[in-house]
């Protein structure tokens, strides 16, 4: 079929600047794609002083730890402006590792040699590679956004590491009025959501309200970046859900493909 993905119509939800190229895929495979942010991705302000303050003691002492985890390519281009900044470079004896391929693409482009998590991406996975087996004794940093997971550290402490969490960067909901996402959903006919995370689905349902989020759970196809977000969206009431193998393109593009009959087949003609 050259048009695998025609009469789809999704909504495409990762960060600002992070969407177009999934957007453009699924258009190309025939689908109709919208772009809009259900996490805003901000650096630390300049009256964050408690945040600020953190983060310049941890680039103080960053030749001091032995390994470093991104758990993002948002932390790895933060982390790397406020080196700039700062007019410092990764430390040569400092061992990179980054949760997913796309992080790891974003520290190899800038020179950083890294070990990532290939396949599902996520922290469970990273905490199976052998750079984290034998952590006892060493320092190590992660760097990531204010608020987030603390399974890796948790995990990496029980394994008798010294671990440091710091943040470089906070999330938050867009700001759309009551009703807004809604109505934008109904008058654009969309019948399938293209999450980025469980904060994303949190806001989603945040901005839903609980009468439309019943409604639209009920109608609606869900395609997560992995089973972990997509068992969050089932606790959530979604019924129509499908995690994909992992974060990339190509993996929520081959989801999303994977059900389009499905969607069709449950999505009245106009």
């Amino acid at each position: 079929m050259d048009a695998p993905l025609a009469g789809i119509r999704a909504l495409v939800t990762r960060p600002a600047g992070q969407a177009a190229a999934l957007a453009q895929a699924i258009r190309a495979a025939g689908g109709f794609a919208l772009e809009l942010p259900l996490l805003e991705i901000e650096p630390l302000g300049a009256d964050d002083h408690a945040g600020r303050a953190a983060l310049a003691a941890t680039l103080d002492a960053l030749d001091r730890y032995a390994i470093a985890i991104f758990v993002s390519s948002n932390a790895v281009r933060m982390l790397l402006a406020e080196l700039q900044r700062a007019a410092r470079s990764v430390p040569a004896t400092l061992r990179c590792v980054a949760v997913g391929g796309a992080t790891a693409r974003c520290l190899r482009e800038a020179g950083i040699d890294c070990s990532a998590g290939a396949a599902a991406m996520d922290s469970e996975e990273l905490l199976a590679h052998p750079a984290l087996a034998a952590v006892g004794g060493q320092r190590i940093v992660i760097f990531r956004g204010v608020g987030g997971r603390e399974h890796l550290a948790r995990e990496l402490a029980a394994r008798g590491a010294r671990v440091d969490c710091c943040a470089l960067y906070r999330r938050r909901a867009p700001a759309l009025a009551p009703g807004e996402l809604p109505a934008l959903l109904a008058r654009e006919r969309i019948d399938a959501l293209l999450l980025s995370s469980g904060e994303g689905l949190a806001n989603l349902l945040a901005l839903l309200g609980e009468e439309a989020a019943g409604t639209i759970a009920a109608r609606i196809a869900v395609v997560t970046p992995g089973e972990r977000v997509a068992a969050l969206a089932r606790a959530a009431g979604f019924t129509n859900v499908h995690a994909a193998v992992n974060a990339t393109d190509a993996a929520m593009l081959a989801a999303l493909g994977a059900v389009a009959a499905s969607i069709r087949q449950r999505t009245p003609t106009a």
